[in-house]
């Protein structure tokens, strides 16, 4: 029950046919388009099959039914596949690849990742299980799915692959999402793995590399080591929010707490260990889950220093689309970052002629191509600049739910989610914000390094990267959002690309610095210098960064596998709700509303949107007048055409309110009672109705 609906194997059959479509269109192009090694093909190739594949499963989704547009995807990314194949020299694929050994180390990551998350139901499970559902329901792009006449301002993407699961394939949201999670981030590490693979050529730094990409973060346990009685005074200074209020009334006390959260597992997570700013990827469970990482690896690992082909561009075109879909903040800035890059190479053409540049023509189509398409697809940028628009034109429409607006910010100052506005010009704060950011913001420089070597050698979407890297570090210092902790995401990709720009850098010091003490240990002479213990001095402080970037990572994963011997569908869902959704998910009318006191509930188990939030947090008054009187006939002159109750509600009710739900006008279509768990009744009010 927690995986699928019903054993439909002909289902899990089909499903598995389409996903060989964009697999092997993906390896195909992989293997004859870019100029990738062969040991990484294979997994880059599967990395680019999926993005495609969702990319144009989302625009065919508006205009096609969803299954159509799933197959058509799929078809599609292999006949780019093909076509590439038939314009390349190149053999065909050699299936003796699939025995590489880090495809088989990514099926199992997938599959233990895959466990994890099925015993967490951390990082908005409220909002991403009834978006899951009511997109497989065929709600491509989706409306809000607690008021469907609202579009919705938000960056899916992983979703539309967890859709294609519950609907082609049986299986239940929470199951689609907790896989859809595990294999990007399992195809994230692949990639990481063959980015530090192609730079260092080395195994320990591959292997400590892609570890960093991993589980680096923050290094808010730090603080622990600093003197109490500063820590005490710095707390009076610091306003906790979110569930840092939860934890405790100020810092120090949450610093010794466990971070509270709905849907962790047997085991909590140290408050100390966790992040406000910069999660490890591990630990990167919400939005989009780890498919942008994926997305910007596969960039760099694409990246070419020659003319673009048409069929390059229209790969790079789709992968941009793609990020524009799952993380509109990285897509706006590497967007303006790399128009700034070739901006810049198209002077230098017009000064220098026979200077050594790729040609910027295709380029600029990339541009504007990817930029139409992040206009037209749906997603946050698309219902933003429609918003936008209608404002400015003073035209009346829907306002898109969960999109709000920006302001200048001063002083400037880095909001932590859980640490609240963090002052660049409060020394207290400031050491406090060096903590949260830990130490991969030491590696800015390294990475602007390894930026300008990128730009002089022409491989411009690197360098467009670097650059990038930058502008989300500067962004939220000084531009304030509606919703301010959705702008700690402009801090963490920041980081993030320093660790994956600056530590080809640092091992290449670090390798510098070893030669250097093995050719001085034969030295007499040297040995009394103090170039030796420079070089050993630089070698412990690269250490011990590395120890503190990964330490609290680390301990984050140990707490989430803890979680995998005590499954869960999530903290509002239990066994009788998976019951009920195996037997009526999708089987409503398709505009039916169900009232439920949780609203993300019921939308989550039948596949319906309901009216019940004005945004995610704030419910309609309306909403709850009916919670505390549901009268079936006002709640079907409200619209709704059932009411799912559980034992809880039904409780809280007066004994007149619930005589007023044995009415004749109502009708159980289902009841799932057993004695330990309850009872659950979706009840048809539909005849209610005055």
């Amino acid at each position: 029950m927690y995986w699928i609906r019903d054993i439909d194997l002909i289902g899990l059959a089909a499903f598995g046919l389409l996903s060989l479509t964009w697999l092997a269109g993906g390896w195909l192009l992989a293997s004859h388009t870019f100029a990738l090694r062969r040991g990484e093909r294979v997994l880059a190739g599967f990395s680019l099959g999926l993005v495609l594949f969702i990319t144009l499963a989302n625009l065919l989704a508006g205009p096609l039914s969803l299954p159509l547009a799933y197959w058509l995807a799929g078809v599609g990314v292999l006949g780019l596949g093909l076509v590439s194949m038939r314009s390349s020299p190149r053999p065909g694929l050699n299936l003796r690849q699939l025995a590489d050994p880090q495809l088989l180390a990514a099926l199992a990551l997938t599959v233990l990742l895959a466990l994890i998350q099925r015993g967490l139901g951390v990082f908005d499970d409220y909002l991403h299980l009834p978006l899951v559902s009511t997109m497989a329901a065929g709600d491509i792009p989706p409306h809000f799915y607690l008021n469907p006449t609202r579009p919705f301002a938000y960056h899916y993407g992983l979703q539309v692959l967890a859709a294609g699961l519950v609907r082609l394939a049986g299986f239940q949201p929470w199951s689609a999402w907790d896989l859809s999670k595990a294999l990007a981030i399992a195809l994230t590490a692949s990639l990481s793995w063959m980015w530090f693979a192609r730079l260092t050529r080395k195994g320990w730094a591959v292997l400590l590399g892609s570890l960093a990409l991993i589980v680096g973060g923050g290094a808010r346990w730090l603080l622990l080591i600093l003197p109490q009685s500063w820590l005490a005074a710095v707390s009076t200074r610091i306003d906790l929010h979110n569930t840092g209020l939860d934890a405790a009334p100020d810092l120090l006390a949450a610093l010794h707490s466990p971070w509270p959260v709905d849907g962790g597992g047997p085991v909590a997570f140290p408050f100390a260990a966790h992040n406000g700013v910069f999660l490890p990827l591990i630990s990167v469970l919400g939005s989009t889950g780890a498919l942008p990482y994926l997305t910007v690896l596969l960039l760099g690992l694409l990246a070419v220093r020659r003319r673009l082909s048409w069929i390059e561009a229209v790969i790079f075109t789709l992968v941009l689309a793609n990020l524009a879909l799952s993380a509109e903040h990285w897509f706006a800035l590497l967007w303006i970052s790399l128009a700034v890059v070739v901006a810049g190479a198209w002077v230098r053409r017009r000064k220098s002629p026979a200077a050594s540049q790729p040609p910027v023509l295709p380029w600029i189509g990339v541009l504007g191509f990817s930029a139409v398409l992040s206009l037209v697809q749906g997603g946050f940028i698309t219902e933003a600049a429609r918003s936008t628009l209608q404002g400015l034109v003073g035209m009346e429409g829907a306002a898109s739910s969960n999109f709000y607006g920006f302001a200048l910010r001063w002083p400037p100052a880095i909001y932590s989610a859980h640490l609240g506005l963090l002052s660049l010009f409060n020394p207290s704060h400031l050491v406090v914000l060096l903590a949260e950011l830990g130490p991969g913001l030491l590696l800015a420089g390294a990475a602007t390094v390894f930026t300008m070597r990128a730009l002089r050698r022409g491989a411009w979407m690197v360098g467009a990267l670097g650059i990038s890297a930058l502008l989300n570090m500067l962004f939220p210092i000084f531009v304030v959002y509606g919703v301010d902790r959705s702008v700690t995401r402009f801090p963490a990709t920041a980081l993030w690309l320093w660790l994956m720009l600056g530590l080809p850098v640092v091992w290449w010091a670090a390798r510098r610095a070893v030669r250097q003490l093995r050719r001085d240990a034969h030295s007499s002479l040297v040995l009394r210098s103090r170039l030796p213990m420079r070089a050993a001095a630089l070698l412990v402080c690269l250490a011990l960064g590395y120890a503190v970037l990964v330490g609290g990572g680390l301990v984050v994963f140990g707490v989430q596998a803890a979680s995998i011997p005590e499954p869960q569908l999530t903290y509002y869902l239990d066994y009788l709700d998976a019951s009920m959704s195996q037997a009526l998910w999708n089987k409503l009318e398709p505009d039916a509303q169900v009232l439920d006191s949780i609203p993300f509930r019921a939308v989550t188990l039948f596949g319906r949107a309901s009216t019940a939030h004005d945004s995610i947090y704030v419910p309609l008054p309306q909403w709850e007048a009916l919670i505390a009187n549901p009268d079936p006939h006002q709640v079907a002159q409200a619209g709704y055409s059932y009411i799912y109750m559980d034992e809880g509600w039904w409780n809280g009710l007066a004994p007149a309110q619930r005589q007023a739900l044995e009415q004749p006008c109502m009708d159980i279509v289902e009841e799932k009672e057993v004695e330990e768990a309850g009872v659950r009744l979706l009840i048809d009010v539909s005849g209610c109705r005055l």
